[in-house]
C-alpha cells in the first residue's frame, strides 16, 4: 500500500482496536519506562501520550508520511522527543545508547525481524529492557490461514500475520516475560497477540 495512503488511514483503521483495550495496554506497558527511550517504528505517534515525564525520547520512523503525522501529534503534546529517520534493521545509534526500546505492532512489518532484534539488543545498555506489543501467529486452522495470506498481506500492507515474534525475541538473546491476549475488534487473522518486557541480561533486577 502507498505510504501516503497508509499514513492517512492508519489512525482511523485502528481506532476500534485502541478503544477495545489496546490503548490501555500501551499505557500499562510504557508508564514506568526509565531514562533514555528509543521507539522503533513510531508511526503516527499512538504511544506518545503514554510515556512518563522525564524520559529522553527518540522516535525512529522510516516512512516520511508517517513522520509528518508523528511530528504533528508531537507538536500538540508537552513532550520532548527527537524524530529520526531510519530502519529497525540498521539503527543509527552507538552501542549501549538506551535504557529501553519500544516496539508496538512493528515486528510484523520489518523485513528482517532477527536483525532488528539484534540491533535492538546492541543499542540497549546492560540491564536494558525491550517493551513489546505484537500480534503473532496463532494455532491450528488460524495458523494455516495466516500462512496462506502472508504473501499478499506483505505485498499490500507490509504486514506478516504469521510471525512467531515471542520466539524470535528469545532467540535474539532476550529473557522475555510475556502475556498473551486477543486484539479485540481487530481482523480475526491478527487477533493473537502478546505484550511483555524483555531484558538483555538474565541477571537484570526486572527478573527478581
Amino acid at each position: 500500500m502507498c505510504g501516503r495512503v497508509l499514513a492517512a488511514l492508519y489512525d482511523r483503521g485502528v481506532r476500534r482496536v485502541e478503544e477495545a483495550g489496546l490503548r490501555a495496554r500501551r499505557r500499562e506497558l510504557l508508564a514506568s519506562l526509565p531514562g533514555d527511550v528509543l521507539e522503533i517504528g513510531a508511526g503516527t505517534g499512538l504511544n506518545l501520550e503514554h510515556y512518563p515525564t522525564g524520559v529522553r525520547l527518540v522516535l525512529l520512523e522510516p516512512d516520511p508520511h508517517m513522520r509528518r503525522r508523528l511530528a504533528a501529534r508531537l507538536a500538540g503534546l508537552r513532550l520532548s522527543a527527537e524524530i529520526v529517520p531510519g530502519s529497525a534493521e540498521e539503527l543509527p545509534f552507538p552501542d549501549s545508547s538506551f535504557d529501553a526500546v519500544v516496539s508496538t505492532l512493528v515486528l510484523c512489518s520489518v523485513a528482517d525481524p532477527g536483525r532488528a532484534l539484534a540491533e535492538t539488543r546492541r543499542v540497549l545498555r546492560p540491564g536494558g529492557r525491550l517493551a513489546l506489543i505484537e500480534h503473532v501467529r496463532g494455532e491450528g486452522a488460524l495458523a494455516g490461514f495466516q500462512e496462506a495470506i502472508a504473501p499478499p498481506s506483505r505485498l499490500v500492507s507490509s504486514c506478516s500475520p504469521n510471525r512467531r515474534t515471542a520466539e524470535a525475541v528469545r532467540a535474539a538473546g532476550f529473557v522475555l516475560i510475556e502475556q498473551r491476549f486477543v486484539l479485540e475488534r481487530a481482523p480475526f487473522w491478527v487477533r493473537p497477540a502478546f505484550s511483555g518486557l524483555a531484558v538483555r541480561d538474565a541477571e537484570s533486577p526486572l527478573l527478581e
